[in-house]
């Protein structure tokens, strides 16, 4: 059997943001955001079923599901596979987005409910040794959370060593699926139970119809090439005195601002950013 990667962009999206499937989403959710009993997901409407990746942008790889629980809190669900140094400044960003968008021009803020983040990333964003990690908003000195409307949960992917044989719980099982179900050629069997199955299922090659392949072939394709640009850069770049972060953030506004504008908002010179302009062109 061949299991296509979860962590693509049309993968992921099929794994997680299938209504058909919805429990696979609520297992997952209830996994990483080490939900009790009492606070448990029971149920979930995906708000985006149709939102299909554009494999064509996978300099921002990035796929989201969103979905509303039983108690109307919001979530927001991102896969994110090419580095970015600014990624909790955006996650910041995009759930205060979220939450503002909630209220119609007569609404009340009584009315606000929770948006809850849950970003997997391919890359190491903090300083922890943990895989996961949930960042609220505490009162400094009681350490207690009055201000609920925001909560941020992070998987670094690069972070999770488990071997099969050491997975303890549901979230060690979905994490090893994420990060190795590419790799395996049947379902292994400490991994049969209901949600994981069908999330193998869902995963199997055999199952996907000759235009989901393609959509996912493209996105290889775009990652490859978007791979060998960034590589390029990156020895042009340095030899040129540009540092990486510099660097990254300057390719990913290529597209959006002029030559000037990104000079001033990086530091760059224009003479830098129009050679890592004509990498960019020639990648």
């Amino acid at each position: 059997m061949i299991y296509l990667d979860p962590k693509s962009d049309v993968a992921f999206k099929k794994l997680f943001g299938n209504m058909a499937h919805k429990n696979i989403l609520i297992s997952f959710l209830n996994s990483v955001l080490e939900c009790t009993n009492a606070a448990k997901i029971v149920d979930v409407v995906i708000n985006d079923p149709a939102n299909i990746p554009d494999s064509s942008s996978i300099k921002y790889s990035i796929v989201d599901v969103h979905c509303t629980d039983q108690n109307g809190h919001q979530y927001i669900v991102e896969m994110q596979v090419v580095t970015q140094k600014d990624y909790a400044a955006r996650a910041q960003y995009y759930s205060a987005l979220a939450l503002g968008k909630q209220l119609a021009p007569r609404g009340r803020y009584n009315e606000l409910v929770p948006v809850l983040f849950v970003g997997i990333l391919d890359f190491e964003l903090f300083a922890e040794p943990d895989y996961l990690t949930h960042h609220l908003i505490l009162n400094k000195k009681t350490h207690t959370q009055t201000l609920k409307h925001l909560e941020f949960h992070f998987v670094e992917l690069c972070k999770f060593n488990k071997k099969l044989d050491q997975l303890d719980n549901d979230l060690d099982k979905w994490i090893y699926i994420l990060k190795s179900a590419e790799d395996l050629s049947a379902v292994p069997t400490l991994l049969k139970e209901p949600n994981f199955t069908e999330a193998f299922d869902l995963l199997a090659k055999s199952n996907w119809s000759n235009q989901e392949i393609l959509e996912y072939e493209k996105y290889l394709d775009a990652w490859r090439s978007e791979a060998s640009r960034l590589e390029s850069a990156e020895e042009r770049g340095i030899a040129k005195g540009i540092t990486k972060g510099k660097m990254e953030i300057a390719l990913q506004l290529l597209d959006i601002l002029d030559i000037p504008t990104i000079a001033q908002k990086t530091g760059l010179s224009i003479e830098q950013i129009q050679a890592l302009k004509k990498v960019e062109t020639k990648a």
